[in-house]
């Protein structure tokens, strides 16, 4: 043991430190946190890529104008360019709508395709209440002919 230190020294160890372990690779090996990292990250670039700034009208005109047209003409083709994605905009999300209406109404189709409808409850309920009413009537025309037959066989 060095005095003074407090440290001791084995004998043989060399007196240079280990040099530090290169820094992790990202995703590999370091279990669900790397991965959700990279996860969130991809999600982050996709969520750029949709919210890019749409350009301004102004900003249109002078595209249109920089490659020759008059201002006029410009002008009508930022409106028409603007009115057919307001078009295609709200046809899609009247598509998304009308696909949720229409998978809403298959599901409640089927149910209700699995239950029976009134003519059928009520022949159901008839036929039922025709089976607790004769039942016990039967069964106890089915012990009387059994009974007769075992004493007729039992007394002979």
């Amino acid at each position: 043991m060095m005095q003074g230190t407090g440290v001791s020294k084995s004998i043989g160890a060399s007196s240079t430190a280990a040099p530090p372990p290169p820094p992790p690779i990202r995703g590999v090996g370091l279990g669900p946190r790397a991965t959700m990292a990279d996860e969130k990250e991809k999600e982050k670039a996709r969520k750029g890529l949709a919210k890019k700034k749409l350009p301004t009208a102004k900003e249109m005109v002078a595209h249109y104008e920089s490659q020759g047209m008059q201002p006029q003409e410009a002008s009508l083709k930022v409106i028409d360019d603007l009115q057919n994605l307001l078009l295609r905009v709200v046809n899609t999300s009247k598509k998304n709508n009308m696909d949720a209406v229409n998978n809403r109404l298959l599901r409640l189709e089927s149910k209700l395709d699995s239950k029976p409808g009134f003519p059928q409850t009520l022949a159901i309920g008839v036929l039922s209440g025709t089976v607790v009413h004769v039942f016990p009537q039967v069964v106890s025309s089915v012990a009387h002919i059994w009974n007769s037959v075992r004493s007729s066989t039992s007394s002979t």
